[in-house]
This record gives structure tokens, C-alpha cells and sequence, in this order.
């Protein structure tokens, strides 16, 4: 089978494409959150040691003058394993983006209603008021303690 990239320049190319991709696939993980994205980071981490490998051996093949073919060959391989595992990785953000929430999302947000309500309820039947929890000596002068009382 003969090689598509003899030059290693458009093996560089290659590289710097599925780095950027690599990038983008971190930022959909990162949206999803955790524990559903944990696996598929840490697949992405180990991508991105492979790649560090690539640049690696790609930057030794562009110092030499005589490109080895068996270099070549291994950093194209390695090159296709990435951009496989890439593309798996990439199905699986996919699908877990059009997931339906999580349990634990829909609890916090059942509780913000739940919240949301009891302050509004509390406004309806109290007022602007707080008379719950206040003191009568705390914050009054003795000119109202007086009229108070009076009453």
C-alpha cells in the first residue's frame, strides 16, 4: 500500500488538523460534566499523549534531510489510529450531547422551582415584611420600644 504522505510537511499538516479537533472534542467532553464524560477524557488524554508522540516523531523527520520511509510509515499509522479513536470519541459526545439530563440535573432544578415558589408564596401571605425572625430590641431606639408598647 503506498503512503499519501511521503512528505513529512503534509503528514505536519495532518497533525495540526487533528490537534485542532482534539481541542474541540475537550470543550464538547467538558460540556457534558461529570461522571458521564470521566471515560471519554480520559480517552482524550490518552489521544493527546499520542499526539504529543506524533509531533514528536514528525519533528525528527522534518530535521533529517533523507525522509526514513520507516518513520513515515509509523507515524502514518499512528496517525490513522488517532484519527479513528478521534472520530469514536467524537460519536460519543454526540450522543451523549443529545441525551436526555441526568437525575441529578433534574433534582437541582426541581428545587430551584421548589425554592422559587416558597418565595413567592412567602411575598403573597407576609408581605415585604420580615417579621419572622426579628427581634423586638434589634434594631430600635427606646422612643420606639416606647410607642410600642403603648399600644
Amino acid at each position: 500500500m503506498k503512503s499519501h504522505f511521503d512528505d513529512p510537511s503534509r503528514l505536519a499538516d495532518k497533525i495540526s488538523d487533528v490537534e485542532a479537533k482534539l481541542e474541540s472534542l475537550e470543550q464538547e467532553i467538558q460540556e457534558i460534566g461529570q461522571p458521564a464524560a470521566h471515560g471519554l477524557q480520559r480517552r482524550l488524554d490518552a489521544l493527546k499523549i499520542e499526539g504529543n508522540a506524533l509531533k514528536r516523531n514528525i519533528g525528527k523527520a522534518e530535521c533529517s534531510d533523507v525522509p526514513d520511509a520507516v518513520r513515515l510509515k509509523k507515524i502514518e499509522g499512528l496517525l490513522r489510529h488517532i484519527e479513528s479513536e478521534e472520530s469514536s470519541i467524537e460519536n460519543e459526545v454526540d450522543f451523549l450531547g443529545q441525551s436526555a439530563p441526568s437525575s441529578v440535573t433534574l433534582a437541582v432544578e426541581a428545587g430551584a422551582h421548589l425554592v422559587d415558589l416558597y418565595r413567592r408564596g412567602k411575598k403573597i401571605v407576609i408581605g415585604d415584611h420580615q417579621p419572622l425572625g426579628s427581634s423586638v430590641f434589634v434594631n430600635r431606639t427606646h422612643k420606639d420600644l416606647l410607642e410600642k408598647s403603648d399600644h
